[in-house]
This record gives structure tokens, sequence and C-alpha cells, in this order.
């Protein structure tokens, strides 16, 4: 199986008028870099984005007591919305008010943007654990785009086990942050192709110019590289810092060899060799 170029499917798909000032998402895996994207999108004129929302990370459904009681009392949430200018009257009266995360959404947006860049036509949201809401929120803003920012997954999970963001001690618990987030794209992908445009860390920070173009041409947004000129690009790796163990990295790879050569992290499968089923457990 040839190595998948991320950007090569839905690139190519610029964004059509309807959909040149939808939502989109940036999702994938923690620790995959999906702040560095949101942080070099925010200089964009045209776009805002608030810090992390979590609103479709969770399965219960909007208006249940659990759903509510949620997203209102996570502490975490709570300083984001502090950090985005929003009152916890002001969500309460919001979360009250609205029928669906969707419409939750776009009223914290409205005021968000109100609040912080009255200049921005367009908002996205940064929170790779909504990647489980997928499906959701591509059926409930039909017009809305994703961004999948894929890693190493030796270096995602070398860095969940340091913690310095998250901790995730757990071997298991970090290789499936990684796997089932690539499962769900790879699912996304198929049913939307272009609703999805895929890339991987390496690449952004190897050419950035470029790897930015090609995203905001899928966004159907414009590029000057003066909005860009004074952002610092630094790439991190935690692949050796001997957080691992050789045979903590060796169990990593097998365990996401299928994820790995699709994305060009491990040479493609012999043309005799079938490609293998994700192993169950580690």
């Amino acid at each position: 199986m040839e190595a998948q170029k991320p950007q090569d499917k839905a690139a190519r798909h610029s964004a059509r008028p309807e959909t040149r000032n939808a939502p989109f998402f940036i999702v994938g895996c923690v620790r995959s870099g999906t702040t560095m994207l949101r942080d070099v999108l925010r200089r964009h004129p045209r776009l805002a984005a608030p810090e992390e929302t979590h609103l479709y990370r969770w399965t219960e459904p909007f208006g249940t007591d659990a759903y509510m009681r949620g997203v209102s009392s996570n502490p975490v949430l709570k300083r984001h919305r502090a950090m985005d200018g929003i009152t916890e009257e002001e969500f309460a009266a919001m979360l009250g008010g609205s029928n669906s995360r969707a419409d939750l959404y776009h009223r914290y947006m409205k005021l968000f943007i109100e609040r912080r860049k009255p200049t921005a036509t367009r908002w996205f949201d940064k929170t790779p654990q909504n990647v489980y809401g997928a499906a959701m929120i591509a059926a409930s803003m039909p017009h809305s785009r994703f961004v999948h920012i894929v890693r190493d997954p030796v270096n995602v999970v070398a860095s969940l086990r340091i913690g310095k963001v998250m901790k995730i001690e757990r071997l298991t618990g970090a290789v499936n942050y990684w796997r089932e987030a690539i499962d769900i794209m790879a699912m996304m992908r198929r049913a939307t192709p272009r609703r999805v445009h895929e890339l991987r860390y390496e690449d952004f920070m190897r050419d950035p110019e470029s790897e930015l173009r090609r995203l905001l041409e899928f966004l159907g947004e414009p590029y000057d590289a003066e909005w860009f000129k004074d952002f610092r690009f630094s790439e991190s790796s935690h692949a050796e810092s001997g957080v691992l163990k050789p045979e903590e990295v060796a169990q990593v790879e097998r365990l996401t060899l299928v994820g790995r050569r699709r994305y060009g992290y491990a040479p493609p499968a012999p043309p005799s060799e079938s490609e293998p089923e994700p192993e169950q457990g580690a």
C-alpha cells in the first residue's frame, strides 16, 4: 500500500461559495500540533478561534442533565471561557436557551467574536477530542469542514508519557488516543472526502508556507505571507527523550503499524503481505 500524502485528496477541492464562511474544526490526536495550527490560523484576519470547548466530545445527548452538568462544571472549560471573555452567567444563559450543540456553538462564537475579534467573519474550533463527535458535527453543521493533523505516534505517546499538558502513563491509553483518532477520520474521509483536509505535523514544520497555502486553499481563504511572518515555528521531538523504553517503542510501532503505513511513518507493506488488522490490547 503506497503511503498516503494527507493533503492530496482533499486539498484540491477548494471551498465552494456556500462553505466559504462555514466553521471548520481542527481535530485529531492530542499532542499532534493542533494548538500550533490554531495559533497560526488565528493570525488570519478573517478567522477567529476560542480556547478548547469540548462541546462535541462527550456522548450524552444535548440537554440531558449529564451533558449540561459536564460542560457547565468542568474546571478546565470554566478557565477556557474566562480566557475567551465569556462569563459563567452568560454561558449558562446560552446553554439554557440552546436546543442543540450547534446552536450553542453559534451563540458562543457570536459573542466571542464580538468580544475578542470583531473584524473576523468566520470561526473555527480547535478541540482535538471533538474528533469523537465528528459525525455529529458533520450532520449538525452541514457545510462545516475538518482539518486533521497527524503526528508520528511514537512522538505522541512519548509526549503523553511526559505529561506536560496531559499525562497518560499507560501505554494502551496513549496508543489508542492516536489509533482511535485516525480511525474515526479515515471513516470521515471516506464518507465526506471534500470536507476533510489532512496534513502531517512533520511536513508542516518542514515547509510551513506550502502547507499553510494548501490548507487555506482548501478552506477557500486568501493567503498573505505578511499575516504569518512573525510566527515562530519550533518543532519539538520527544521520541529520543528516553521516557519510553526500547521495548515500549517497539510495542507502539507494532500497535500503530497500519496507521503508520497509511501516513508514511513506516514502509508500505510488501505486495504479498495483506495489511494486518489493528491488534487488540497493549
